[in-house]
């Protein structure tokens, strides 16, 4: 049996891709008869196969104050010291295969094993995504999107130490569209408006990458009555920018940021009419399975990675053009709520990105990292 340590620092107190696809293909391995599996995290409850490890959080006094000592940002520090407290962990249990998201972790991890003689196997999941000459020290990369295994082949890793296995998501083998009064219930039990088009996005709330901003100009540049726009995300030091901007060009009624549990998010896809993400590029854009799996038209910027995750069922505009955004929301909402449409979407992802589907190839590949497969 291969044993797997499970590695993500931010789980339980970050909400991003990298915390949500972590804790799914523990879910999605675990029961695995080849793996012993083990999830290392840096918050929350603690049991086997379950572990919190001390950490000084990135969001904590001590991490950002050390930071500007050693001129680091916080997530180094969070990663360094959560790394430390693993070291026990591999004495103790002697891994085969670590499996990893966060470079510094990989980096850390490397040079231990390099002083200690020890012998596992260092497997890093690329969903950033780093390029070199800023890759992290490991033995094999797991690449999720074609782009980035051509983008690092062609600066010189070679293609055996990489697996090109895009991110998984748990979704179910049909689509369930709940009826409108089913709908327009859990709308009044979330707060939003019953009878109104509902324009949801999903990511940090910030306009430096998720141009949280644009989305917003773009909605009011939209003629009345406008659709609800609801961002839900982690929030970050130009989070009240936002808020501000919302409320000044689309007022309280019509716009509302939350921050929501990552179980509790499916509810506002359920409900929501429309998903965008405004940013230029993403590493995959996991939050565009997540609408899609629940039947959402979603909204892209026309670049590769979304091509290759919402394949023909997207919609894709140049969001670098005010007004292009705006333009394809109301061709978007002129087609109407199409069931038909909803059920290619949701069949599109499942069969592309479904844990169902993906569960053996994962297994495989941490076989042959483990060498106990054929490369």
């Amino acid at each position: 049996m291969t044993r797997v340590f499970l590695l993500c620092s931010g789980l339980d107190k970050v909400k991003r891709g990298f915390e949500s696809f972590t804790q799914e293909c523990f879910d999605a391995l675990y029961q695995n008869s080849t793996l012993d599996i083990t999830l290392f995290k840096g918050s929350g409850e603690s049991s086997t196969p379950k572990i919190t490890l001390w950490n000084l959080s990135r969001q904590g006094w001590i991490a950002v104050q050390l930071g500007k000592i050693i001129r680091r940002n916080s997530y180094y520090i969070e990663q360094v010291s959560f790394t430390l407290s693993l070291l026990q962990h591999i004495y103790q249990q002697q891994p085969d295969v670590i499996y990893f998201s966060d470079g510094t972790l990989g980096n850390v991890l490397w040079h231990w094993r390099r002083l200690t003689k020890q012998s596992y196997k260092l497997l890093f999941s690329n969903g950033a995504p780093f390029f070199p000459p800023f890759l992290p020290y490991c033995d094999h990369m797991q690449q999720v999107a074609p782009s980035h295994f051509q983008a690092v082949l062609d600066r010189g890793v070679p293609a055996a130490k990489q697996s090109l296995i895009p991110y998984g998501i748990k979704i179910p083998t049909e689509l369930k569209i709940l009826s409108t009064p089913e709908r327009e219930a859990l709308r009044s039990q979330l707060g939003l408006p019953e009878r109104r088009q509902i324009i949801l996005s999903v990511g940090a709330i910030n306009k430096s990458h998720k141009r949280m901003d644009y989305l917003i100009r773009e909605i009011a540049a939209l003629p009345k009555p406008r659709p609800y726009l609801l961002l839900l995300g982690q929030q970050e030091a130009q989070s009240p920018e936002i808020h501000q901007l919302g409320n000044q060009l689309l007022g309280t009624d019509s716009f509302q940021i939350k921050t929501v549990a990552p179980n509790q998010v499916v509810d506002y896809y359920r409900v929501a009419d429309v998903f965008v993400l405004a940013s230029l590029n993403e590493g995959f854009g996991r939050v565009f399975l997540e609408a899609m799996s629940y039947g959402l038209p979603c909204l892209a910027h026309d670049y590769e990675i979304a091509h290759f995750v919402l394949g023909k069922e997207g919609y894709f505009a140049n969001f670098e053009l005010t007004g292009s955004l705006a333009s394809l929301i109301s061709q978007v909402l002129a087609e109407g709520n199409d069931e038909s449409k909803c059920h290619l979407r949701h069949r599109s992802i499942y069969e592309r990105f479904s844990w169902d589907k993906l569960r053996p190839i994962y297994i495989e590949m941490i076989e042959r990292v483990a060498g106990k497969r054929t490369i």
